[in-house]
């Protein structure tokens, strides 16, 4: 018995790498549509070796594929629609880092849920939750209006009782050189006379034609004019090297001091000289001379005993910072400012910025919460615990959908989800809102996606105009969070092992 024979199929898959053969074209157009190994355009009936291929060819057409998904292929009929799309179910993965325990997030949500639950092995629970109160605080004092004045209000009376001047003393009025009157009065006293009459002759010290410096003074008597220029020796008087006609003292080998008066002096001992042919000090004084003999010419200015020529010229001048310190910057601004709201915790009895004195009203002899309401206590111990148990935060709330929430996890991810019904996440101040619910521990910053960066244009035909126009893609955009430090942030100091007793847990 002769075997079948089986139909030779005539068509072959177009893919080079697929055997398979049908018996007609549509059959095979069809396996090509539904095959997973193929990347196949049934509109256009085209093939694509890869998958980012055939999502770029539905791109640049749009007349035929409409919106076309870059990621997944799927076409949309509206821009709008195709940017929802892609918000919802291509998410891009963040790359958040813990400033604590450096463990990373692909979502901020669970980075929030890793600091509000106490999962951080560095920053503790009640430590974020201060950084979130602190954020609403100084929210509620810039807001405007009376809060911050009555804040101020409340500081005023310790800053005014604080005396930072370290000399003290008083101001006892106005200049009286700035007063007219004041200068008359003091014009009809006339001067003291002096003790020794004008004609009388000047000092021998001062007979030489130039006076003696302060280190020689104090050491000889000069007398004439051979001790001067024995000491000014090659020294230039009319303070100009570069002259032609520059004057140079000369002091005269063997000459003893005290023994030769100025009208003694040998001719040429003080001459003027070219600039190529100087006179020099030929030598160091004599034995005789009372001016001590070093190696080291004297200087013009005098001997400053290794001070600067700056601390001696200004002796009551502050000396300049040789580095700049934050801390002592910081400590100043306080002086002069007062407390600085956004970086210390003024409001927090667990903080070492905490000082109750400074909300104490001594004319009622009561402290003021420092907090935006107008309670007072009559004690420091009966103001902690009122700060402790009625400013904590126990839900938070969304602004645009007016949803409460009873954390800030839930709501990081409310925000996160970017859905029909809230627009939080497209309003203006969405950063600002990020950084409130968050302590300062997240910001946001929309940017353009990864993936659509590199979109290339095309000259597309205007169906309407028949004229060649330039087609852009459509580009979607994500929000992009980052980890910063909140102002107020502190190093964290890393607690003692307790042996023995029950763990201490914060009133936060």
């Amino acid at each position: 018995m002769l075997a079948a024979l089986e139909r030779i199929r005539c068509v072959k898959c177009t893919y080079e790498d697929c055997d398979m053969s049908f018996d007609t074209e549509k059959i095979m157009r069809r396996h090509k549509e539904h095959s997973d190994e193929h990347d196949y355009c049934k509109r256009c009936d085209e093939d694509f070796d890869s998958f980012e291929d055939y999502a770029m060819h539905k791109i640049v057409r749009p007349d035929t594929h409409g919106k076309a998904c870059r990621v997944c292929g799927d076409e949309f009929k509206s821009e709008s629609g195709l940017k929802r799309h892609i918000e919802l179910t291509h998410k891009v993965d963040q790359k958040l880092t813990c400033i604590g325990c450096q463990k990373s997030f692909y979502r901020a949500c669970l980075f929030i849920e890793h600091l509000e639950f106490g999962h951080c092995d560095v920053i503790e629970a009640e430590q974020f939750h201060g950084h979130i109160i602190h954020k609403h605080l100084i929210t509620e004092l810039l807001k405007g209006g009376e809060a911050y004045y009555r804040f101020m209000q409340k500081t005023s009376k310790y800053e005014a009782a604080v005396d930072y001047e370290e000399e003290g003393g008083v101001v006892l009025g106005d200049d009286p050189m700035n007063d007219d009157e004041a200068i008359d009065q003091v014009e009809k006293f006339k001067a003291i006379a002096p003790d020794t009459p004008p004609d009388t002759p000047l000092c021998p010290a001062f007979m030489g034609p130039y006076p003696p410096l302060p280190t020689q003074s104090t050491n000889a008597s000069y007398k004439t004019a051979y001790e001067v220029a024995s000491t000014l020796g090659s020294l230039s008087l009319n303070g100009n090297a570069d002259s032609d006609s520059e004057t140079v003292v000369e002091c005269p080998i063997g000459s003893p001091v005290g023994s030769t008066t100025a009208a003694e002096l040998p001719a040429g001992s003080m001459h003027s000289v070219s600039s190529r042919n100087r006179s020099t000090h030929n030598g160091s004084t004599s034995q005789d001379s009372s001016v001590p003999s070093t190696s080291r010419e004297a200087k013009v200015w005098g001997s400053r005993s290794g001070k600067s020529m700056s601390s001696v010229l200004f002796p009551n001048a502050k000396s300049t910072p040789s580095v700049f310190s934050v801390s002592a910057h910081d400590e100043a601004m306080d002086k002069q400012h007062g407390i600085n709201i956004m970086r210390t915790r003024f409001w927090d009895p667990m903080s070492s910025d905490w000082n109750p004195e400074k909300f104490y009203d001594s004319v009622v002899n009561k402290y003021s919460c420092p907090f935006v309401c107008e309670q007072i206590f009559e004690s420091a111990g009966d103001l902690d615990h009122h700060i402790r148990g009625e400013h904590r935060i126990t839900r938070m709330k969304c602004p645009a959908c007016l949803r409460y929430f009873k954390n800030a996890t839930a709501l990081m991810a409310h925000c996160e989800s970017r859905g029909a019904r809230c627009q939080i996440n497209k309003a203006e101040d969405f950063n600002i809102f990020i950084d409130r619910i968050s302590g300062g521990f997240l910001g946001v910053k929309e940017k353009v996606r990864p993936d659509h960066l590199n979109t290339r244009k095309v000259m597309l035909t205007n169906a309407e105009t028949g004229h060649m126009e330039v087609y852009s893609p459509t580009v979607a955009c994500y929000l992009q969070y980052t980890v910063t430090k909140p102002p107020d942030w502190k190093d964290p100091v890393r607690p003692g092992a307790q042996i023995g007793g029950f763990p201490n847990k914060s009133e936060w």
